[in-house]
């Protein structure tokens, strides 16, 4: 009877923190992907309640561990302030069992956190991801239209055929290109009609710009690549240190066709972010020793999310003796004191990754958090005993 009450006032208070928790984080990725919502209201609420239902379980995989903290140090602290142990020991009920309870629940809760962390949360966050880029290519022409332009970043990290080729064309003594616009003025679905491409370095400064008379187009959602093929072309570079609205070149280049099609990478398409990976393929990915690179990153991964899903159970053997102690002098401070065993998992975590990131085990740094609450639970109890 008492080991059932135990459970359900602990299902309660943590239902509540992780679903507080829940909406935040919800809340978070919806001002995140705010264009993508507005978007997907101009189809029909339907979408949009599909969006946000895909990212809960995603959120579900923080909120759990976080919120069990909360719940689990407040409780505590609750139970020893109000002298609720005292009671149940006067009972003659041991502390062990009061102690299992609490490990059953924690346990339970973590292999809820495990299949949120491992398959749920990432495979409906990969189904967010795809929705959410099918939604901005569908969208392409309305941005078009709605805001006279679109712009895309070009990501430095990868050496593509567009950096090449724009490398080339501005010359080595130029700045990197970090950005590109595209505004048109007469299009469909195929054709574009005066198209105008700026070309920005990392300060925001144009480098050049580039107008097309007709451009054929051709969309590959598969690949996240939007083609362009050039015709009717003017150029007008831009000399290095110069305002392009000051005059910054009197040079202008006429090529009737551009010899290859401008590919700009707009989204990731169909390849799959390791993240976003199910716990099986993300495994066969961790044992593929073709590609080394791919997997040490992919165990990584794998021993994050496990050692994420598995906190509540380690935390748990922390926080009871801890909790106990501070619950005979103030209750509100066993609060303060999960919130702080939470931003330490994670600060701690974070850490020992980027620490450790040069070292073949370091697919093991996330665990390290767990290993220490584990190590001053046990000496804190060594302590109690002497």
């Amino acid at each position: 009877m008492l080991n059932r009450h135990i459970i359900w006032e602990l299902f309660k208070a943590t239902f509540l923190a992780v679903a507080v928790l829940t909406i935040l984080l919800l809340y978070g990725n919806l001002t995140r992907y705010e264009d993508v919502y507005f978007k997907a209201m101009d189809q029909s609420s339907a979408v949009v309640l599909e969006l946000s239902f895909l990212l809960v379980p995603y959120a579900l995989s923080m909120a759990i561990p976080f919120g069990f903290t909360i719940a689990l140090a407040f409780m505590v602290g609750s139970w020893t302030s109000n002298r609720e142990f005292l009671a149940i020991k006067a009972l003659g009920i041991s502390s062990f069992s009061v102690a299992r309870s609490v490990f059953i629940f924690s346990f339970l809760l973590s292999i809820m956190g495990l299949y949120c962390t491992l398959e749920w949360g990432p495979v409906s966050r990969a189904k967010f991801d795809e929705m959410r880029e099918k939604i901005l290519w569908e969208n392409l022409s309305y941005l078009l239209v709605e805001e006279g332009e679109i712009s895309f970043p070009i990501d430095q990290s990868k050496d593509s055929n567009l950096k090449r080729s724009l490398k080339s064309l501005l010359g080595n003594e130029s700045g990197e290109i970090n950005r590109v616009t595209l505004s048109v003025k007469e299009f469909s679905e195929q054709i574009w009609q005066n198209l105008r491409i700026t070309l920005f370095d990392n300060e925001n400064r144009i480098q050049m710009v580039i107008n097309s008379g007709k451009t054929f187009v051709t969309k590959s959602f598969d690949k996240g690549f939007l083609s362009l093929d050039l015709h009717e072309v003017d150029l007008e570079p831009v000399h290095q240190g110069t305002d392009f609205f000051r005059g910054g070149s009197d040079l202008f280049l006429e090529i009737s066709h551009w010899k290859q099609p401008m590919e700009l990478e707009i989204s990731e398409g169909k390849k799959k972010n390791l993240k976003r990976l199910s716990f099986f393929e993300l495994l066969n990915q961790a044992t593929d020793l073709e590609n080394l690179e791919e997997s040490r990153r992919s165990k990584s991964i794998l021993h994050k999310n496990t050692a994420v899903g598995m906190s509540p159970l380690f935390i748990t053997i922390l926080l009871l003796p801890v909790s106990t102690l501070l619950g005979r002098k103030e209750g509100v401070l066993n609060l303060f004191f999960g919130i702080v065993i939470c931003v330490s998992f994670y600060a701690i975590g974070t850490i020992t990754a980027n620490l450790l990131e040069t070292y073949k085990w370091s697919y093991l740094a996330w665990w390290t958090p767990n290993i220490l609450f584990l190590c001053s639970s046990l000496f804190l109890i060594r302590s109690s005993f002497r």
